[in-house]
């Protein structure tokens, strides 16, 4: 049985893969899918070259060879389509343990599932990275094609235990390659703006794609009357409120305006965030890069 095969049996019906391209090419040495900086086998012509400089009688230009003005052989090279590394960064943070109308955990599971099955069928490496307050080695998967063990860590997700902090994300970029790779990076990007930009700052060699994980309940299906106990996940602390609709408005535009803060803060570095807030459903990454595309 095929790998695609193997992964898609610990798939749901609502977990499929989906369609991606890079803006600009690809570095990997490795033959792939995307068009690349490397020259070999490929279809795409790059430039001529002297046949002493790239021995390979097979790709003899005639007309080119006729037409050079020092008699030298020309031979046609070629631009080789390249694999890539694509990693999956995720915040679990005590904060993504919210219990709505999406387990956010559950969303994460997902998503690596999806992203796994996508790049294996462009024939790129997958790669996870998790943390919190710091940089979760025992759930740090290298790129690769590691089917068995994206399977196991995606269950593991689900009930993973989630511990207060996200000041790992800022040392993530020590687990990512040297070269460019395709990161995802997932959170719920409840922490200061700060901590934002030095995290964006980190990671601004790789083509980052950010994904911000909300869930509804957490602020726009309030009641418009009455007592309602709110907890901050990370501190654990509680608290009461009265609500009525003043203040349900203001909250509602309290997460509008955070909204508006990260799309400028993502923007500013250079990337467009996704909001996923019913769920994930590979549709939605696919008419992203469609968009980023055009």
């Amino acid at each position: 049985m095929s790998a695609n095969k193997l992964l898609a049996k610990a798939m749901s019906a609502t977990i499929k893969p989906f369609q991606y391209r890079l803006p600009r090419p690809a570095v990997g040495v490795f033959p792939g899918a995307h068009p690349g900086q490397m020259v070999g086998n490929g279809q795409l012509f790059k430039r001529h070259d002297t046949l002493i400089a790239r021995p390979d009688p097979r790709r003899i230009d005639l007309r080119a060879s006729l037409l050079d003005p020092f008699g030298h052989y020309q031979v046609r090279v070629q631009q080789q389509h390249s694999a890539i590394d694509v990693y999956l960064l995720a915040d679990l943070s005590a904060s993504m343990g919210f219990g709505g109308g999406n387990d956010k955990r559950r969303v994460m599971a997902d998503m690596l599932l999806s992203i796994a099955a996508s790049a294996l069928e462009y024939g790129d490496n997958i790669g996870f990275i998790a943390a919190n307050q710091q940089v979760l080695t025992d759930c740090y998967l290298p790129a690769g094609k590691h089917l068995g063990r994206i399977q196991a860590m995606a269950k593991r997700l689900e009930t993973l235990d989630l511990q207060p902090g996200s000041a790992g994300l800022q040392q993530a970029q020590r687990y990512l390659p040297k070269h460019r790779a395709l990161v995802f990076l997932a959170s719920d990007f409840h922490f200061p703006l700060p901590q934002l930009q030095a995290i964006l700052q980190n990671l601004r060699r790789h083509d980052l794609i950010p994904l911000v994980l909300w869930d509804p309940a957490e602020y726009s299906r309030l009641p418009d009357w009455g007592l309602f106990q709110v907890q901050d996940l990370e501190t654990g602390k509680r608290r009461t409120l009265w609500l009525r609709p003043g203040l349900k408005r203001n909250i509602e535009q309290a997460f509008a305006q955070r909204r508006a803060q990260l799309q400028q803060q993502f923007r500013a570095s250079g990337c467009e965030p996704l909001f996923i807030d019913n769920g994930y459903r590979a549709e939605q990454l696919g008419h992203y890069f469609l968009r980023r595309a055009g």
